[in-house]
């Protein structure tokens, strides 16, 4: 859609969507849409990207000082 932007909510946790929407009875309100007959999983840990960026530079940080 032209002229159309979603803010960004996927890194942050539902509690926190009425930051994002400045408003918690609208965030609560998508939210009941969103999930109504869902399953949510609560992902723990690193992801992919964090942790190989972690590593990195953990390797050039070895290289320039090792």
């Amino acid at each position: 859609m032209s002229g159309w932007s979603a803010p960004s909510t996927r890194t942050r946790s539902f509690g926190r969507w009425g930051e994002t929407f400045s408003d918690d009875v609208v965030a609560a309100a998508m939210i009941d849409r969103l999930v109504h007959h869902a399953e949510v999983p609560t992902l723990t840990g690193d992801s992919y990207r964090t942790r190989q960026r972690r590593e990195l530079l953990a390797k050039e940080n070895r290289a320039h000082h090792g």
